[in-house]
């Protein structure tokens, strides 16, 4: 699978070196989310069953990175959950399941391609 660059996550999410690192290792799986903070384990406890691995990873990426939770949308690229970075047009993590993939984008872009 193809991911972004720690690189890439760096600059456009505007976060440390080290912090980037820690969002490519939760994405590509080299770090198990439920490590990263609280937020992901939290989110694992609450559910009665065990949610999507993706889901996990966006919420320890989302305290990595700070954002204000996981939320999800459609577009004519499918549905696709992300960290909510507070503005539709600052770049955060996305994620499209239809894919199996993350990309780092801004929402409203997707759905202003949507509704276009």
């Amino acid at each position: 699978m193809n991911y972004p660059s720690v690189k890439r996550i760096s600059e456009c999410l505007s976060v440390e070196k080290a912090i980037a690192k820690q969002i490519r290792g939760v994405m590509d799986g080299s770090i198990d989310p439920v490590t990263v903070g609280t937020k992901a384990s939290q989110y694992v406890k609450d559910c009665f069953n065990r949610p999507d691995q993706h889901v996990v990873k966006l919420y320890a990426i989302d305290e990595l990175h700070e954002t204000y939770g996981v939320e999800g949308f459609d577009s004519v690229y499918g549905t696709a959950d992300y960290c909510n970075a507070g503005d539709p047009y600052i770049p955060t993590v996305l994620y499209f399941p239809g894919e199996s993939r993350f990309r780092i984008g801004c929402q409203g872009d997707y759905v202003k391609l949507s509704n276009d």
